[in-house]
């Protein structure tokens, strides 16, 4: 084959050019295993070419094969390969190298290393820059004025009827031939107190809406005179700045002199007496409205509200005068605005109380003519007027601290970080089952050993292993019973049980022994020094049982130090010990305990009422003087007592209303911005398209009807209120008593709020509802006021030059390099990026910000909804905050979505209430959800002030339920009773406290009060042996005269 296929190699018999003959001594030498001889080397000139070789004589024992032809490769011979280059010379002087690397060789090593382009790293964003907001109660008069007028025609129409009637009854007079402004301040007082007295007297006749109208007219500050003017003295001197006064002021400089009207004509009427002359009115005219209203059924649960009718002129005039009123007193400072406060906290009979009560009748009658709007915010602020807004809270709550002189803040500087006595209790417990030979300090409140909360101890609780035979069953859970109670003690610390044996297909674990740390070191031996730290006795008895004298003490100087630190920390609130106080009632009367009989054992430490000092106290028959402070809680009381039978139809009343908000969202939202049908973010302003310029943000109102407009206007304002009133009644009410507070929440938590609000806060984006300001310039109030008056209508602005395009289709230009990772900006306040006045600024749940940020703070945005937003946080977070059941319910309507949406705001008091919700959730959520939220919590770790033991992650403690930190199935056990158990305390102390207010038969309550303990307890086993005449005889009576034979007792 190879002679066919290759002619060139050799024949057989033929010695190959390339392979050399072996000899038979190699033949042999491979045989015996030896290594075969070199060739030899010769002399000889090499054959001729075509010359065959000598043969060498053949081996006996080899067969003798023809030798191969020569191979020949003239032709197909591979080109000859250059010859590889030498190796680099090495230097054979090891003693010249040095045996390790000098500083200098380092840094050229250094040097020359490529040297990569790093981004910068980005820093955390200040959430108080993006957004020009400054969290307060409410704005300022102007901006509230603005928002109880509506863009309706009706409103309109109403305000033109009050220029009319009262320009037809100036003119009419000698004084009307000069402007209002140009009379003397005595013709004024004059022509008004013809009006008032008349209104006083003549309610009901035909110049009674003359009459109204020709006051509002003259409140608004004569707006025909007025309006448009710059004259007067600077704004922000006329209102003060605590109460929002000075927000947004720069925007109503060309309505100075209008606004400086209003506040006088407010004081003039004020000093007409019309204050209680409109009040009468007002009530008078709601008494009519509401008798007046046609009955219908009550529609049912799937059927839209009846629409309410108009209100009429005289309802709303009076109401527009009584928010004159309390808004001017609000807002303004002096003499005159503390007198006009004083005057409205003494109206008769008490102004925020009827507003109460006329909310709480909106509940039965869906038809009568009240504006809704209207009502919420007149009680808002008469909330604000009465009792104070959330600074005046703070104020109040700082007068009535015990430890007003202990420090604030530690060494460092720092806020300091207190305690409350049940995690001390928790902590004391735990160092008792370790040490029981040391006691702690003793705690605040005298609490039994196994109570975990301030309530009254519950009787469903049994503890777990107290049930078990078994000798060993572990560790007891720290804080409830000492390891002696169990029936085989081990003294000693024992290594922990093996772990329980995974089931069929699993993998099984290595056994880890560790030391038990719940077990307790019984006998820590005695010295000298253990009267100090709770030991009694000598150490006789231990040093015979051990063999050698004890030296010292046995508890570690880092316990002593915890329960020092501790007890020191410990801080008990106004609310906790009036919960204690009337936890001690509730269990006296539940025993038998007449209010006589010992009730002054307990009182002295934990009174609650202050002591008056002797130079404070009045003269026999006056009546004694009360502190702004005192005055404060005062009205909070008298407020909780009147409108205790009211409080749940007001709370209904009101989440209706947020109701039929979320329900217009949800049946008519059709688009992904969360708003009604056709409304889309645009940047075009006005009916016209006229193009409003703006610095940042997003443009007011855009180009929709005045209709859908005002209908979302109104509904923010609503909600605005709504979440106002909430927000302030729950604060005051928790400084008042804190039972007053739980049964509000308990009201808020029956009437669904929590679902309904997260239901809101799921329809709609809320990052967008409070970046757009939904406002028509041209409707505002001042506008109208201006368009009306004789300076004419403000100039529009001028409008954007439109960019010369000669063709819109053109598309953008051709990119011919890649945007690089490392080029790309840093989203930071700096950037230059153009931005999107549509879109939102957003930041990642740690505050970095994830879109372009302006560059100076946004000034328009909605605040409406961010102060609703807010609130609602808030309310929320009072509702739960430490309740298990409630939190547990934020876990099962699944709030983490639609709570991480409000984290997307760059607004720190969003964020902040936002992710103290999250952290009354963290212990109930699974290991999955923590993975996949981690920066969730670490964020809650470094905005939300920890306590001294806030084992929030892991649960438990607090007086949340559980037997300790940690136990969370403990903790969900107690849910449910801690909440039954709260809610009967509270519903006993209203009881005590109010029985005619909750129809409470007073008398049965005096005849159950007289009647011994036992006798109740004994007439209760035995109904029928005092009824007598037969009236409850039956199987029951026979037994018990069975069970008890005549004649004989115990």
């Amino acid at each position: 084959m190879d002679e066919v296929e290759n002619p060139n190699l050799p024949s057989a018999g033929e010695a190959s050019p390339t392979l050399r003959p072996i000899d038979d001594e190699d033949d042999s030498a491979i045989e015996d295993g030896s290594p075969p001889k070199p060739p030899p080397t010769t002399t000889e000139s090499p054959l001729a070419a075509g010359e065959s070789p000598r043969r060498a004589p053949a081996s006996p024992r080899r067969l003798d094969l023809p030798a191969r032809p020569p191979l020949r490769r003239e032709g197909t011979a591979p080109p000859i390969q250059p010859p590889p280059a030498p190796p680099e010379p090495i230097l054979d002087s090891p003693q010249d190298q040095p045996d390790s690397l000098t500083l200098a060789d380092l840094k050229r090593i250094r040097r020359d290393f490529p040297t990569a382009v790093l981004p910068a790293k980005q820093e955390l964003l200040d959430c108080d820059s993006v957004y020009d907001f400054q969290y307060e109660d409410a704005e300022s008069l102007p901006v509230e004025l603005e928002e109880w007028f509506t863009y309706s025609d009706e409103e309109q129409s109403k305000l033109r009827k009050c220029k009319v009637a009262f320009n037809e009854a100036w003119r009419a007079t000698e004084e009307g031939k000069a402007d209002w402004l140009d009379v003397t301040e005595d013709m004024r007082r004059g022509f008004l107190s013809q009006r008032i007295e008349y209104l006083a007297q003549n309610y009901g006749g035909e110049g009674t809406a003359s009459a109204l109208m020709i006051l509002t007219y003259v409140g608004l500050g004569v707006w025909e005179e007025t309006a448009g003017r710059r004259e007067g003295y600077k704004l922000e001197d006329l209102f003060v700045e605590e109460n929002g006064g000075h927000m947004r002021m720069q925007d109503f400089a060309s309505s100075s002199l209008q606004l400086r009207w209003i506040v006088a004509m407010v004081d003039t009427l004020h000093a007409c007496d019309g204050l209680k002359a409109v009040y009468d009115a007002l009530r008078k005219t709601c008494d009519k409205d509401f008798q007046s209203a046609p009955v219908e059924q009550s529609s049912f649960r799937n059927e839209p509200q009846p629409r309410r009718p108009e209100e009429s002129v005289e309802l709303w005039c009076c109401l527009t005068l009584m928010y004159l009123f309390i808004e001017v007193a609000r807002t303004t400072a002096g003499e005159s605005g503390q007198r006009l406060k004083g005057d409205i906290v003494a109206l008769e009979p008490n102004l925020l109380n009827y507003l109460t009560h006329t909310v709480s009748r909106l509940r039965w009658d869906d038809t009568a003519p009240i504006p809704l709007a209207k009502m919420f915010l007149l009680a808002w602020k008469a909330i604000l007027v009465s009792v104070g807004g959330i600074k005046d809270v703070e104020r109040v709550k700082s007068s009535l601290r015990e430890d007003k002189d202990k420090d604030k803040v530690d060494v460092a500087g720092q806020p300091l970080i207190t305690a409350s006595p049940l995690d001390y209790h928790l902590f004391r417990q735990e160092i008792s089952s370790k040490y029981p030979a040391y006691q702690a300090p003793p705690p605040l409140f005298p609490l039994e050993p196994e109570n975990n909360s301030i309530l009254p101890p519950l009787k469903h609780r049994s503890l777990s292993y107290a049930s078990s035979d078994s000798a060993y069953m572990g560790a007891p859970s720290v804080g409830t019973e000492s390891i002696m109670h169990q029936p085989v003690h081990i003294a000693t610390p024992a290594p922990s049980p093996p772990p329980t044996p995974g089931g069929p297909g699993k993998a099984g674990k290595k056994q880890n022994y560790q030391t038990n740390q719940m077990f307790p070191f019984l006998y820590p031996p005695l010295d000298l020094s253990s009267n100090e730290i709770g030991g009694k006795g000598d150490t006789q008895l231990q040093d015979a049982l051990v063999g050698r004298k004890w030296m010292g003490s046995d508890v570690p100087a880092s316990i002593l130090e915890a329960a020092e630190l501790f007890s020191k920390r410990m801080r008990a609130t106004r609310a906790m010990k009036q919960l204690w106080e009337a936890r001690v009632d509730f269990m006296r009367y539940e025993r038998g305990w007449k209010p006589s009989d010992g009730a002054q054992d307990d009182e002295g430490e934990f009174e609650i009422v202050e002591k008056t000092a002797p130079e404070e106290t009045a003269e026999q028959g006056q009546p004694l003087l009360l502190t702004d402070e005192q005055r404060r809680l005062a009205a909070v009381a008298a407020f909780y007592k009147t409108s205790l039978p009211h409080l749940q139809s007001v709370i209904i009343v009101l989440l209706k209303a947020t109701l039929q908000y979320v329900t217009d969202i949800v049946s008519k939202n059709n688009g992904q911005n969360g708003l009604q049908p056709g409304i889309q973010f645009s940047d075009v302003n006005g009916m016209n398209g006229s193009i409003k310029p703006l610095e940042n943000g997003t443009a007011d109102a855009p180009d929709h009807t005045a209709e859908e407009v005002d209908k979302l206007r109104t509904q923010e304002v609503a909600s605005k209120a709504i979440s106002g009133i909430l927000i302030l009644l729950l604060k005051w009410l928790k400084v008042s008593h804190i039972l007053q507070y739980e049964y509000m929440t308990q009201l808020l938590l029956d009437s669904n709020y929590v679902p309904l609000i997260l239901k809101m806060w799921q329809t709609h984006d809320i990052a967008k509802a409070c970046h757009t300001r939904w406002e028509k310039e041209e409707l505002n109030f001042f506008h109208f006021c201006q368009a009306n008056s004789r300076a004419g209508p403000p100039t529009p602005p001028p409008a954007a030059p439109a960019e010369d395009s000669s063709d819109e289709a053109i598309p953008p230009p051709i990119k011919f390099h890649r945007d690089s990772s490392l080029d790309a900006p840093l989203l930071s306040p700096t950037t230059t990026t153009t931005l999107d006045p549509t879109q939102p600024p957003e930041v990642d749940e740690l505050g970095y910000p994830t879109t372009p940020l302006p560059t100076t703070p946004i000034t328009t945005y909605s605040y409406r909804n961010v102060i609703s937003s807010i609130n609602h946080l808030r309310v929320l977070q009072k509702v739960t905050r430490r309740k298990t059941h409630r939190a547990l319910l934020l876990v099962s309507y699944k709030s983490s979505n639609h709570l991480k949406r409000t984290l997307k705001i760059p607004i720190r008091a969003l964020r902040y209430y936002t992710l103290k919700l999250f952290k009354s959730q963290v212990p109930f959520c699974g290991r999955k959800w923590r993975q996949g939220n981690m920066k969730i919590i670490t964020a809650v770790w470094l905005s939300v002030p920890a306590e001294l033991r806030d084992d929030w992650l892991s649960g438990g403690g607090g007086g949340m339920g559980g037997a300790c930190v940690g136990d969370v199935d403990g903790t969900v056990e107690d849910a449910l009773p801690l909440e039954q158990s709260l809610r009967a305390l509270t519903h006993w102390w209203n009881l005590r406290n109010f029985p005619e207010v909750m129809g409470f038969d007073t008398k049965l309550l005096e005849e159950e009060m007289e009647v011994d303990y036992f006798t109740r307890e004994l007439e209760k086993m035995d109904l029928g042996r005092e009824g007598g005449e037969g009236e409850f005889l039956g199987d029951e009576e026979r037994l018990a005269e069975d069970a008890w034979p005549a004649g004989e007792g115990y």
